[in-house]
């Protein structure tokens, strides 16, 4: 598909079980079709801008609800995920989780996610 790694369903419904330390239920379906949108903007609108992409991961997750409790942590650690599997390391700040509030509310858009993401990348000898 491309040089960018992309998280799958699973590897969502994953991070969510760690983030609960338990194995809740979940919509899979839900997750599929955050974790598609992202894979289709990246395919059919030619958003290919890693810290873009990482944006729509936090949006698309925590708005999806797909999960009873976790939806917001698992949108930052899936994000966070996204970005370090594709060789961006961030460090973790309170910026980072006020604006994955501010996405799961709809209170933000993906220039600011990025601008708050770039902010935190840290630089690698």
């Amino acid at each position: 598909m491309s040089d960018i790694e992309f998280l799958s369903a699973e590897q969502v419904c994953d991070i969510q079980k760690v983030t609960l330390s338990m194995a809740p239920s979940s919509n899979i379906g839900l997750i599929e079709g955050a974790v598609n949108r992202i894979i289709n903007e990246y395919l059919y609108n030619g958003t290919s801008d890693i810290f873009e992409l990482a944006a729509l991961y936090l949006i698309a997750i925590a708005k999806a609800h797909a999960f009873p409790d976790a939806n917001k942590r698992t949108a930052y650690q899936a994000a966070l995920m996204f970005l370090d599997l594709n060789g961006i390391f961030i460090s973790e700040s309170d910026s980072l989780i006020e604006i994955t509030v501010k996405a799961a509310k709809g209170t933000t858009n993906i220039q600011e996610i990025v601008k708050v993401l770039k902010h935190n990348t840290e630089q690698m000898d």
